[in-house]
């Protein structure tokens, strides 16, 4: 760093301050430069020269300086004073495309609608990515990155495929305000992916809708083939995909809930092939995984980061039986500390739940219950400082940390008479009592209530009520399952009262849509939290206008007006596990 030794006046655009001696222009001048500022232009006025930076101007005499080069092409002015030494300063100039020194498409080999650029900035920055939409579509990207070092390889995510993408790289101050920006061009070839979704986006009202782009964990052509999870944007365009079948670590990854956003930008997922957790970064490279097996343990269905950073995961124990020898499964949580890959908590269902209930509606399905799957837990999430978890064949469960069992919401038939205490009772829309037994016992439904039925992804609201995927399966105890002509999959709010003991239904949705909206199985819901709408998902099963697949409706609960409607047609019944809205970049990337 250079350093000059003279007397000199920094005039602020506020406030005018006089600084004298070599120190106190070294700290300025090392603050400027160490900062990034960049000078905007000069000027010559009574004897000094005013150089006008982004945040503040300085005025150095004119006596002291010998000569200025500007040197727009580079971005910067030098500044040569008559005592020999010089300062390059950054500074305001034409094109930036001489920054982009390197480009690579799909550069981990498993996106093929991902680049990364490298660039050489002629001063500290950040860049602004923007990939521009296609003409007549609102499918512009725009992310900040968070990086400022002159030297950066930008990631590019969102690219068309099969296309000329167009993409802005802007160089902006540490805020975010442009300085100047360059384009370049991407291209892509088309998708090489077999047995692959079709889409057909039926309602997209795009000013009103969530932003993002939709994230579907798309399970491959069975629940036995290599996940391949994609993001879809409004206009029934793939934005980005992994296609792991390529990567020799991840090529049998069946990811039972596909992906979800860790705090780092990187996502998590539980293999079913493999029994193990993984964590992804947003190229499809592995970053981690941890093994459950070596613990004793197989993966079902669930993983999520815990706000102490440990994982939940649902988990069948390799120990665990029934009172007859024969293996239990799918009734067992526990807590993973990623770091250190040890168990810290794990939470036997048998210990809260009555494995006894048992019901024989729907055998010969290969999601139906059995005495060994009695319970088929299938999500799990905090719930304060409790624990929320769905189990598919006994209801939404809340329980303390230590195992102790809070509640359920649960239509009451058959649960033996000591778990009668933690059944909440339902209440009409007037918060009145329901009496009618066949209501209570889930025979019926009331005009305003109904209980959840194979249920999926509970969801801790803001008012506090809990949002949660109806799947309606053998719903009353009928056999309704996949191929039901007269069965429904809703989304559906309960209000709970854990003084008073009650469940109150405060909204639904989906009844209405009959078979074009049930899913036996698998599926989800979200609560979307800049708008206040909600994601109704159902992923199996579901009928299109081109076959089966999966539907993903945003709504809004206020009005039930329907903002967002996309079909998939899957080449099998299963489109998704689930579905979830998010930007393409994470916030801290």
């Amino acid at each position: 760093m250079l350093c000059l030794v003279f007397l000199f006046l920094i005039a602020c655009k506020k406030d005018k301050v006089v600084l004298s001696g070599g120190i106190e222009f070294q700290n300025s001048l090392e603050s400027m430069v160490n900062n990034g500022i960049l000078l905007q232009g000069y000027t010559k006025e009574k004897g000094s020269y005013i150089f006008h930076f982004e945040t503040k101007d300085v005025s150095v005499p004119e006596d002291l300086v010998s000569s200025i080069q500007e040197q727009p092409d580079l971005w910067k002015t030098v500044v040569n004073f008559k005592d020999k030494i010089s300062l390059s300063l950054l500074s305001k100039g034409n094109a930036l495309d001489f920054i982009v020194k390197d480009r690579a498409l799909n550069p981990s080999g498993y996106n093929p609608l991902s680049a990364t650029v490298e660039v050489l900035l002629p001063g500290r920055g950040r860049v602004r990515v923007i990939v521009e939409g296609k003409p007549g579509t609102k499918g512009t990207i725009t992310h900040l990155l968070s990086a400022s070092n002159p030297r950066q390889v930008i990631p590019i995510f969102g690219l068309y495929a099969n296309y000329n993408n167009q993409v802005d790289l802007v160089y902006t101050d540490m805020e975010g305000k442009e300085r100047g920006r360059t384009r370049i061009q991407l291209k892509t070839e088309a998708l090489d992916v077999k047995a692959f979704p079709t889409f057909q986006t039926l309602v997209a009202k795009k000013d009103k809708m969530e932003p993002g782009l939709n994230l579907v964990s798309y399970p491959g052509e069975s629940e036995l083939d290599v996940s391949c999870p994609y993001m879809l944007d409004a206009d029934a365009e793939v934005r980005w995909i992994l296609l792991l079948k390529q990567s020799p670590k991840l090529q049998r990854l069946a990811a039972s809930i596909g992906l979800k956003r860790m705090k780092n930008g990187n996502f998590l997922s539980g293999d079913g092939q493999d029994s193990r957790i993984v964590e992804i970064d947003m190229f499809g490279n592995l970053i981690n995984e941890w093994d459950l097996k070596k613990l004793g343990y197989t993966f079902h269905h669930e993983v999520t980061e815990a706000s102490n950073g440990n994982f939940l995961i649902t988990v069948s124990k390799s120990a665990a039986r029934l009172v007859n020898g024969k293996p239990r499964i799918n009734d067992h949580i526990i807590e993973l500390n990623p770091l250190s890959g040890t168990v810290l908590k794990e939470w036997d269902l048998v210990n809260m739940l009555d494995s006894s209930r048992y019901d024989h509606q729907g055998t010969g399905i290969d999601y139906s219950q059995t005495a060994g799957n009695w319970a088929h837990n299938n999500s799990i999430a905090e719930f304060g400082n409790d624990f929320l978890a769905t189990v598919r064949f006994q209801g939404i469960m809340a329980f303390t940390r230590g195992g102790a069992l809070k509640w359920v919401i649960s239509p009451h038939k058959n649960w033996a008479s000591s778990y009668q205490s933690y059944l909440l009772s339902p209440l009409d829309a007037q918060g009145h009592l329901i009496t009618d037994p066949k209501v209570i016992s889930g025979e019926i439904a009331h005009p305003d209530f109904d209980w959840s039925w194979g249920m999926h992804t509970p969801v801790l609201m803001p008012d506090g009520n809990i949002l949660v995927f109806d799947n309606g399966y053998n719903r009353h105890f009928k056999n309704l399952t996949l191929g039901s002509s007269d069965a429904y999959s809703r989304i559906v709010s309960y209000k709970v009262d854990e003084v008073n003991r009650t469940v109150q239904q405060v909204w639904s949705y989906g009844e209405r849509r009959g078979a074009n909206g049930f899913s036996a199985a698998l599926s989800g819901v979200q609560y979307l939290s800049k708008t206040g709408h909600v994601m109704f998902c159902p992923g199996m099963g579901v009928r299109t206008s081109k076959g089966l697949g999966g539907r993903i409706v945003e709504l809004d609960p206020k009005t039930n007006e329907v903002i967002f409607d996309q079909e998939i047609t899957a080449p099998s019944v299963s489109a998704f596990h689930r579905v979830t809205r998010m930007a393409v970049y994470p916030d801290n990337m």
